[in-house]
């Protein structure tokens, strides 16, 4: 690992904290073998810190400078002071007392909400740097991305990614304040930490397959420039609960008060609304991915539905699906035509859910209270 981190000597601070974050994910990624995974992980923490400051030379204060980025940081940040007041050189790339610097954050959004990018970039000793985190709102982070910053600003960079992967995203390019950045991306960084790493994860780190993205990947870098957007006693505000509100409008809306059955239809709106409360969600923020999980999370793995309501389900999905299209102010007709294509879909993954015996034994509610 120290001849490893010589040879980032002379190469940037972004990548000696890429190579940083792998090296923590590493150490988390093991943490899972043993009954205490957050115990086990400091434990392990500690020895690495401990075997490469007892190194003492430049190699290990390159390794250690770069393990002060991260999360988990403070050891190492610690350990590294005292080898430096011992004479041993830093690495070129290092500025003393240097910190990150809020620059500009942006969102980037498909059309209907499903998959988003949140851009984040800040400045270090001069460096502009961003991160990306591609995220799905009810999964969380699905990968992030790091960058040195164009000249030509965050902006230019989304445009390049938008222009790269025609009709993925919208061409809208929302800024955000850095407490709002925080408020979208933190969720997921706690989440995954506290969530067992599956094969894709391990896969994502441990693979030599450069088409293997994972957020494991730079999830120790990401950690700590999110945490710096935001005073250390910053929390996040609690989100009204309008579930109540968004069925009453649903309800009273063009789609909804052209259903043939309201009680059905407020009984499904109710459970789709307060699960994404339930989430910290709008509770009209839905795509076919959102709806299609929530529909087999929380419809067919808990609720008894009759077979005459099933029959109508369709048509109440559909109603709720353009209701939430409008209810966000998204283009009228692009919005319906995309979920008139993802709709049969959706419908086939929840009928197939709704079928299976497994979840048929794990439900214990009616959807009509």
């Amino acid at each position: 690992m120290l001849e490893s981190a010589a040879a980032v000597r002379s190469e940037s601070w972004l990548l000696a904290d890429a190579w940083a974050s792998e090296v923590v994910a590493s150490l988390w990624l093991g943490s899972w073998r043993f009954p205490e995974p957050s115990q086990a992980f400091e434990s392990e923490h500690e020895k690495l810190v401990a075997g490469v400051s007892g190194a003492g030379d430049e190699a290990a204060l390159t390794a250690l400078r770069a393990l002060s980025g991260v999360a988990s940081g403070d050891l190492a940040a610690e350990a590294a002071e005292s080898l430096a007041a011992q004479g041993v050189a830093d690495p070129a790339w290092f500025v003393p007392g240097a910190a990150l610097e809020f620059r500009e954050a942006f969102l980037v959004t498909n059309l209907l909400g499903d998959v988003e990018v949140v851009a984040i970039t800040q400045e270090r000793a001069g460096a502009v740097e961003t991160v990306l985190f591609m995220r799905q709102p009810v999964l969380g982070a699905t990968a992030i991305e790091l960058f040195a910053t164009p000249a030509e600003g965050t902006t230019a960079l989304l445009q390049d990614m938008i222009a790269s992967a025609p009709g993925a995203f919208r061409d809208l390019i929302m800024p955000m304040s850095a407490s709002e950045a925080f408020d979208r991306v933190w969720p997921d960084i706690e989440l995954f930490w506290n969530e067992e790493p599956d094969e894709e994860a391990e896969a994502g780190l441990l693979d030599d397959d450069e088409e293997a993205r994972h957020p494991i990947q730079l999830m120790a870098l990401a950690d700590a420039r999110v945490r710096a957007l935001v005073p250390d006693d910053y929390t996040i505000p609690e989100r009204p609960d309008r579930t109540d509100e968004v069925v009453a409008a649903f309800l009273a809306s063009e789609h909804g008060a052209a259903l043939p059955d309201a009680e059905l239809a407020g009984a499904l709106a109710r459970v789709l609304a307060g699960e994404a409360a339930a989430q910290d969600r709008d509770p009209v923020a839905y795509g076919p991915a959102s709806l299609t999980g929530v529909l087999i999370l929380a419809v067919a793995a808990r609720l008894h539905v009759s077979d005459e309501d099933l029959a109508l389900l369709p048509e109440v999905m559909r109603a709720w699906a353009y209701f939430t299209a409008d209810a966000r102010d998204l283009p009228r007709e692009e919005a319906r035509e995309a979920w008139d294509a993802e709709l049969p879909t959706v419908l086939a993954e929840f009928s197939e859910a709704y079928a299976d015996p497994e979840l048929e034994a794990e439900r214990d509610g009616q959807l009509r209270g």
